[in-house]
C-alpha cells in the first residue's frame, strides 16, 4: 500500500492536481427526452457573447446556407419560450462558425458520451493512446522473452519434398 498523499492546508491549490481536460462520459439513459431548453440556452449565450449584432450574425448564417434569416428568427431559436421554434443542422453547423462558439458541438454530444476534440488536442489524444499501445507491446515482448528464457533455440532444416530447398 502506498503512503498517504498529505493534504495541502485548505486555501492552499494543489500543485499536482491535474484537472481532467477530457472527462470520460457515459452515454445517458437514450429514451432521455433531447434537452431542447440547454440547447437555447446555450445558443443564446453563444449569441450574447459574439461581439458582432445578431443582424450580422443572421446574415452571416444567411449567406453560409443559402437561405434567408432574420434577426428575429435568431432570437427565436434561442428564446426558450418558443419551444416550436429549433434550428435546423445547417443553421446550427453555420452559427458554430459565425460566431466561434465550438464548445456547442461538445455540449450537444456530451449525453451520448461523446467528447470533441478540436486540432492539436486530437492529435494529443492519438499520441496517448498510441503510447499506451507501445507499453503494452513492450509488456508483452518482455513476459514473452521470459517465458523463453536464454536456452539457446535450435533451428531445424526443413527440406521440401523433392529436394528443393
Amino acid at each position: 500500500m502506498s503512503p498517504r498523499k498529505p493534504k495541502a492546508p485548505e486555501g492552499q491549490a494543489d500543485l499536482f492536481a491535474v484537472p481532467d481536460l477530457f472527462p470520460v462520459r457515459r452515454p445517458v439513459e437514450r429514451s432521455r427526452a433531447v434537452n431542447t431548453l440547454a440547447i437555447k440556452m446555450a445558443l443564446g449565450e453563444a449569441l450574447k457573447a459574439h461581439p458582432e449584432s445578431a443582424d450580422i450574425v443572421a446574415a452571416k448564417i444567411a449567406e453560409m446556407t443559402g437561405r434567408s434569416l432574420t434577426a428575429f428568427a435568431l432570437y427565436s431559436y434561442t428564446a426558450p419560450s418558443k419551444d416550436d421554434h429549433d434550428i435546423g443542422l445547417s443553421r446550427f453547423v453555420a452559427f458554430v462558425r459565425v460566431t466561434g462558439a465550438y464548445w456547442l458541438w461538445d455540449m450537444l454530444v456530451e449525453d451520448d458520451g461523446l467528447t470533441v476534440l478540436q486540432g492539436r488536442e486530437a492529435k494529443l489524444a492519438q499520441l496517448g493512446h498510441l503510447e499506451q499501445q507501445h507499453r503494452q507491446l513492450t509488456d508483452d515482448l518482455r513476459k514473452l522473452k521470459r517465458e523463453l528464457g536464454n536456452a539457446p533455440v535450435e533451428v531445424k532444416h526443413r527440406r521440401r519434398p523433392g529436394g528443393a530447398k
